[in-house]
């Protein structure tokens, strides 16, 4: 009996010690297969030719052209072509402020950008072999790509005189409501004050002024009058008085009306290098701002 589970107590560890090994095996080709450096850093599929560029200037006018410098080479075919694509970006600048508040700053500030244009090709250029530098074992070649005439920057900036249209063009049909709502909403006592003699509305402010005296800072604090309730809401004939406000006179200012709306634009320039076989390399992109 003894023999009999020494032998048993050995085939049974027997089988342990294969369960492990073949546990190891398949870790270690696991881990080989997913950390093969060489596999994962092989370069699949076609090679196009190599390319460098310089733009002659990182801005550019509204339908001029933007000088460039490019060289470039194949290890792998013959070289056909070059072209120049780019995309178009619109970034919309837009600010509302109004000034005849005194106790907080209240202002509408927005920076939005959008792609207004997918990056297409704007221009083609042929290969010649003349265009070889034997110093720069390159091809290279100077030439230029024209900039949109439509790119031409806008501007509506503290106007001298108020248009309702081209408000509505810019912020949308409801921002005026909305900005008038929402400063409503924030005024206090000072504000209301300022504003309606600011605005000639009214020659004097007393029949609508009340004050209690305030231990903390020793003076007088200076409130619409209190209700049954002891608060101090703002008096039916502000309030009023505040309807009948135009937006225009809220933003007025001291030069020209508190409004501006900016629309500008950039691309962000590629050259793409072509081969016979139109497998094509590229550039770095290029980001110009037009003004």
């Amino acid at each position: 009996m003894k023999t009999q589970y020494s032998l048993y107590n050995s085939f049974s560890l027997g089988k342990v010690w294969r369960g492990l090994l073949y546990s190891l095996m398949f870790i270690a080709l696991s881990s080989c297969e997913k950390n093969d450096f060489f596999d994962e850093n092989t370069i699949t599929g076609n090679v196009g030719p190599q390319a460098y560029w310089e733009v002659g200037s990182s801005t550019a006018s509204a339908g001029s052209n933007v000088p460039f410098v490019v060289q470039y080479y194949s290890t792998v075919a013959d070289i056909d072509h070059s072209e120049v694509w780019y995309n178009v970006t619109e970034i919309l600048e837009k600010s509302v402020s109004c000034t005849w508040v005194t106790t907080f700053t209240y202002s509408y500030n927005s920076i939005k950008s959008e792609e207004k244009r997918i990056a297409q090709k704007i221009a083609e250029y042929p290969h010649a072999l003349a265009v070889w530098s034997d110093s720069l074992r390159a091809y290279t070649f100077t030439a230029d790509f024209p900039v949109s005439g439509t790119l031409k920057p806008f501007s509506w900036v503290k106007p001298d005189v108020f248009d309702s249209t081209k408000m509505i063009t810019y912020f949308g049909p409801d921002f005026m409501e909305q900005f008038k709502d929402s400063l409503y909403n924030l005024m206090k006592f000072a504000d209301f004050k300022n504003m309606m003699l600011g605005l000639s509305l009214m020659e004097d402010f007393v029949q609508y002024t009340d004050s209690t005296f305030d231990i903390n800072s020793n003076g007088y604090v200076y409130h619409f009058p209190k209700d049954q309730n002891g608060d101090t809401p703002v008096p039916d004939a502000i309030r009023n008085l505040y309807n009948e406000i135009t937006f225009e006179k809220l933003v007025s200012g001291a030069s020209g009306y508190n409004v501006e709306f900016k629309r500008n634009y950039f691309l962000e320039a590629r050259l793409r290098v072509y081969d016979n076989k139109n497998i094509y390399g590229t550039t770095v992109s290029k980001r110009i701002d037009i003004n």
